[in-house]
């Protein structure tokens, strides 16, 4: 294919750049600048023996020009009366502009027994008790006292800039000073970078502007969350392309709402496009230096700017940033969604700064299975056949579909709609309700070899819409449009005939096949992928993981000769705490002869399925191989891997199941190699590709067979 000279010229020093700038560039994550002030508050044991609620302790908590406090909690002893719904709290009030918190028993736990920040170094803290319940105290050893503090700076250039800016979808994650935003996953939840993540507790929205000294200034409680331990998925931030958190807020206790309901406002989510120079916006919450105000110091701020490379899951950019911006979203200006989380500046080498990409592998498995207040309370959307792997190239393939209502969320009849995206963009078709809580979709014709992602939505009786999967359309199901599917290799790893390890300068940690380890762990899984049991990794005993190498897990040759389209997929685990280190994925076409790169992958977070177009590589022959290679060179990390659930499948566009030694023709050879390959449990014998191999797949055959080919 020719390509003006120009262009791969442009994209030669975009890449170029990019690759000699990532070592240089920073996280830029602003921590608060704070310290722990000593105090001593004991309420003792407190009852309120009158008829109605009353404060039953109270106390003022000073540290002389500190420009905001944070409480500490070692005890917080609030009694309730659970059969009147009622009980103690605890009223926190800043003396300088009157903001208010009040914290029950609940919500307490929930912000993990510290308060809001509070604007001043003063504030008043009430116990007030409902009559009858008992005892309750609170006792404080310390107090969180904001101090003066800059971080770094990453300049596109000799000026800053940045304006101040008010999107409603945008918040202030604290202590560890970054940024953070609300996307349109079902329950509103948020997205920051990863190594924001070890210190993230407090969510700011509709923060004020700091100081004329640079202090920060708080929001009023109702304007600030806890964040859900429970709920946060993230790799903890490993190096530039693969930085990411995914995480929710408890209700606030003032107000109720979550910060999406709240804020009313949140990011769709949108797989990148290419770096073809349109502007990308950063809206964050950076530091600042002069000549820019220092009001500005952590207020949000934004910028636009050239998008110039984007690689793997990398998009650099040549926008302002500073310390704090570290996980604000990478907004396309030219569709308002965002494509990734910035998280590490620059700038300074005269290249751009960096982000992950929506497309990283282990964001969008995070994405697909929420925790904690993340996981989706809506209607339950039920599959009575399942879901295709294929959609027929005839449109004779019908979805059916229940939509349950669950709790409160009671489904709107007749608001059953079925998203599709077959590579144009997507389509939005209703479904027919045929009977209450019950819809049924035929998918269009479509070309065969279509790949489809596709997703369900349905809108309750107050109005929200929910989907399945719940962070759709940032996660959705997957087909491929075909006549069948024809399976030849389906390997579980309970046995393994055929493959081979090979180690090179390797001190331990070499590949073996088994059942993962439950004592030592160092990053190696608690379980393999399919449930089967056992599956291949590395440095199977305590303490143990791969140190020099690399080691190499090599398969038997598959005989894809007579194949159009084969797809390869495989569960995959790597761990590396410092993100230096590469798991590489290798096809060859000759036998293991010569060897062609089909992943070069980073760390990511639990197992990920993944696939491969085989003859995107390599050569569609009888001696197809596959080796996975890992190594720890220098032996500076822990790094471990792990692989389950191999296949090698084949979407059909014409069907000739009976072809079983796939010479063109239907004959007595076939009969009888498809008699061995069921009795043996070849894959070969899986006629009706479900995977598995019972009398379906013997009466397929023989209906088949009797047809013949077309």
């Amino acid at each position: 294919m020719f390509s003006p000279p120009g262009l791969v010229a442009t994209l030669v020093v975009a890449l170029t750049l990019a690759v000699d700038s990532a070592p240089a560039q920073e996280i830029q994550p602003a921590p608060l600048s704070q310290r722990d002030v000593p105090i001593s508050v004991d309420s003792g044991p407190v009852t309120n023996p009158g008829k109605g609620a009353a404060v039953v302790f109270s106390t003022v908590v000073k540290v002389p020009e500190a420009p905001w406090l944070r409480l500490a909690f070692d005890v917080a002893q609030l009694a309730g009366n659970p059969a009147t719904g009622t009980g103690s709290y605890l009223q926190i009030t800043s003396l300088l502009d009157g903001a208010v918190q009040v914290l029950d028993g609940v919500s307490v736990a929930q912000w993990r027994y510290t308060s809001a920040y509070f604007n001043g170094g003063a504030v008043r803290v009430e116990l007030i008790a409902e009559p009858g319940v008992g005892p309750n105290r609170i006792v404080m050893s310390r107090v969180v006292a904001g101090e003066p503090g800059q971080g770094q700076r990453s300049i596109c250039g000799s000026t800053d800039d940045r304006v101040l800016s008010s999107d409603l979808r945008v918040a202030r994650a604290l202590p560890i000073g970054c940024t953070a935003w609300i996307i349109d996953d079902c329950n509103r939840c948020m997205l920051t970078a990863g190594h924001c993540s070890g210190d993230l507790e407090v969510i700011e929205f509709n923060v004020p502007l700091s100081t004329g000294g640079g202090d920060l200034q708080h929001p009023p409680p109702e304007d600030q969350y806890a964040v859900d331990a429970v709920s946060l998925q993230t790799n903890g931030g490993a190096g530039i392309g693969n930085d990411w958190s995914y995480f929710g807020c408890f209700p606030n206790p003032v107000t109720g709402l979550s910060p999406g309901e709240a804020q009313g406002s949140w990011f769709t989510l949108e797989q990148l496009p290419q770096a073809d120079g349109r502007d990308i916006r950063i809206t964050g919450f950076g530091t600042t230096q002069s000549p820019v105000p220092e009001q500005w110091n952590q207020a949000q701020k934004t910028h636009v700017g050239p998008y110039f490379a984007f690689f793997g899951t990398t998009v650099q950019y040549q926008v302002d940033t500073t310390g704090g911006n570290s996980g604000s979203p990478v907004i396309d200006e030219t569709t308002g969604r965002a494509i990734g989380i910035h998280t590490h500046g620059g700038c300074g080498m005269e290249a751009g700064n960096s982000g992950t990409g929506i497309n990283h592998p282990g964001l969008t498995a995070a994405l697909a299975s929420p925790t904690g207040v993340c996981e989706p309370n809506g209607p339950v959307f039920v599959f009575p056949g399942g879901l295709p792997k294929i959609f027929f190239p005839d449109g004779t393939t019908v979805l059916n579909v229940l939509v349950l209502p669950n709790g409160q969320e009671i489904p709107e009849p007749g608001t059953g709609v079925f998203h599709y995206d077959a590579g144009a963009g997507e389509i939005a078709i209703s479904m027919t309700q045929t009977s209450p809580d019950v819809y049924e979709v035929a998918v269009p014709v479509m070309p065969c070899q279509t790949r489809v992602r596709y997703y369900f939505s349905v809108r309750t009786t107050d109005g929200r819409q929910f989907t399945d999967p719940p962070s759709a359309p940032a996660a959705t199901h997957e087909a491929v449009v075909a006549a069948a599917l024809r399976t030849i290799a389906d390997l579980d790893f309970e046995s393994a005939p055929g493959w081979s390890v090979q180690d090179i300068d390797l001190d331990t940690g070499s590949w073996e096949r088994g059942v993962p380890a439950t004592e030592g762990l160092r990053g190696t899984p608690l379980t393999d992928q399919d449930g089967s049991g056992q599956c291949w990794l590395t440095g199977n005993e305590p303490d143990q993981d791969v140190d020099g190498g690399p080691t190499i897990l090599i398969s038997p040759e598959f005989d894809l000769s007579g194949t159009s389209d084969p797809t390869l997929s495989y569960a995959r685990w790597f761990f590396n705490d410092d993100g230096d280190d590469r798991l590489v994925i290798e096809l060859s076409d000759d036998g293991g002869a010569t060897w062609t790169t089909a992943e070069d992958l980073s760390p990511s977070i639990g197992w990920i399925v993944a696939s491969v177009r085989i003859a995107d590589f390599v050569a569609l022959t009888d001696r197809f191989r596959v080796r996975f290679s890992v190594s720890d060179n220098p032996s500076d990390s822990v790094t471990e891997a792990a692989i389950d659930r191999f296949k090698i499948e084949e979407y059909l566009c014409q069907t000739c199941l009976a072809d079983i030694d796939r010479d063109g023709d239907v004959d007595t050879e076939d009969f009888f190699a498809f008699i061995v390959a069921f009795v043996t449990g070849d894959a070969a014998a899986d006629v009706n590709g479900d995977g598995s191999i019972d009398t379906s797949d013997f009466f397929a055959f023989i209906s088949a067979f009797a047809e013949g080919c077309p």
